[in-house]
């Protein structure tokens, strides 16, 4: 077959799938020419393509053709990745494509056209307009202005913090100078500053279990909380879109608000990492990806981020991801207050139990009884007095607790057997000296 241009594209990552795409090079406008596949494996591994459409071998076999790799994942983000892109070309019912059916979604990676809703937010934060649709000012009582809005309005907090004071504050300060007075329109004319809050109409969402069809603010909770603190502010200039014009479901309207509401575009703030991981973590969840996933470079692309803060912020969501999926298991996480607590109550219980004991605590990953063992040695001969050493473990991941059990315990009994026995050797007061491992429960059940 005479493909005579090959495209090949990289996969750092060792992705496990690709999508490719055939092209008939000189073709003429109106005949069949494309052909978007997926398949798992690798280029090389004699793998041609899946179409039914024989035109397709009967046309590479009498035409040149390009042969490219588009895009590497999983299997279900490709799969994903090749629906979206035939369903965009409406491939089936389109003459230039050789493709009979557009394919499906994957079982758990979702499309999402992330371009498209960056491009959104930057036509809206550059025209204060989307599609003809122009702002509104709507004036409020002063007293009432925070109700009124929450009885309207849904509000979307994209952010990683509930606000950042500092823009509240100098949008307030704006509205309350001597020439503004809470007016939108004169901040506009003397000032420049145009205050926007966005507005989609026609969202669903899940609230407490109840599907609510709402009007959800996706961009301007500055402006909002600037002007409930503010003396004088009693205007809101919306940008309300329809949701004819907007399109858009609850998962994607997150993702907008996050492109409305980068932090480099915000008055007076630095790019925030923690807002970026916050979309990425949000983008990850709903759409089924992972921290590997093209569509994540994607958006650490769209968010201007360089290639240190790339590789920084990847690594970051992998643990988040990789800890948010284990809180919504029965795995019994300790990196919080009430973890730490438990942890608390179980070391005085075991200290009642054993009166004479040095209890040390920690995360199976960092404990290191070798260690412990120096500094109970040092208070020994300071003269402390123990006939006993524990150590009470939590364990962060069932991937730590196995490697502990399997590789460090069987070592780390023998090796503090022999040390405990060597300090009843060393020191007359102690007359015997045994250790215990005590391991925290690790599923949630476990603690019922």
């Amino acid at each position: 077959m005479p493909i005579i241009n090959r495209i090949l594209k990289d996969n750092p990552e060792k992705h496990e799938a690709f999508v490719y795409m055939y092209k008939k090079l000189n073709a003429n406008p109106g005949e069949k020419q494309f052909y978007c596949g997926f398949h798992k494996g690798d280029p090389g591994d004699n793998y041609s393509h899946t179409s039914t459409d024989d035109d397709l071998d009967l046309d590479i076999s009498k035409h040149n053709f390009e042969h490219e790799i588009l895009h590497w994942g999983t299997m279900d983000e490709m799969r994903t990745k090749e629906y979206s892109i035939l369903k965009s070309a409406n491939a089936r019912k389109n003459p230039e494509w050789y493709n009979k059916t557009i394919g499906a979604e994957g079982k758990s990676v979702k499309e999402i056209d992330l371009l498209s809703l960056s491009q959104m937010a930057d036509d809206i934060k550059e025209n204060n307009s989307y599609k003809g649709i122009q702002p509104i000012i709507k004036v409020f009582e002063k007293k009432y202005l925070r109700s009124e809005i929450k009885k309207l309005y849904t509000r979307l907090q994209v952010r990683f913090e509930d606000q950042i004071s500092s823009n509240s504050k100098q949008i307030s300060s704006w509205l309350d100078k001597k020439n503004v007075l809470g007016s939108i329109k004169t901040l506009y004319e003397k000032e420049k500053i145009n205050l926007i809050v966005v507005v989609l109409e026609g969202i669903t969402i899940i609230e407490n279990g109840v599907v609510k069809v709402v009007d959800l603010i996706v961009g301007g909770n500055h402006t909002l909380d600037g002007t409930f603190a503010s003396k004088h502010g009693k205007e809101i200039q919306f940008l309300i879109i329809p949701k004819d014009k907007h399109g858009l479901d609850y998962n994607s309207a997150k993702q907008l608000g996050s492109f409305l509401n980068k932090p480099d575009k915000q008055p007076g703030e630095t790019s925030s990492e923690q807002s970026i991981i916050k979309q990425l973590v949000t983008l990850c969840e709903d759409y089924g990806h992972d921290s590997k996933s093209e569509a994540v470079l994607e958006c650490l692309d769209l968010n201007e981020c360089d290639p240190a803060k790339k590789t920084r912020l990847k690594k970051k969501l992998a643990i988040l991801l990789k800890k948010n999926r284990l809180s919504n298991t029965l795995w019994k996480s300790y990196d919080n207050d009430d973890g730490r607590a438990e942890i608390e109550a179980v070391k005085n219980q075991l200290k009642l139990k054993y009166p004479n004991s040095r209890i040390f605590t920690s995360s199976s990953g960092y404990c290191e009884p070798g260690k412990s063992l120096i500094v109970m040695h040092k208070e020994i001969e300071g003269g402390m007095y123990y006939d006993k050493i524990i150590w009470i473990l939590h364990h962060p991941t069932p991937e730590a607790e196995q490697t502990w059990t399997a590789d460090y315990l069987p070592n780390n009994k023998k090796f503090v057997e022999m040390v405990c026995e060597a300090m009843t050797t060393k020191f007359s007061k102690i007359k015997n000296m045994d250790h215990l491992f005590f391991p925290m429960p690790t599923m949630k059940s476990d603690l019922n």
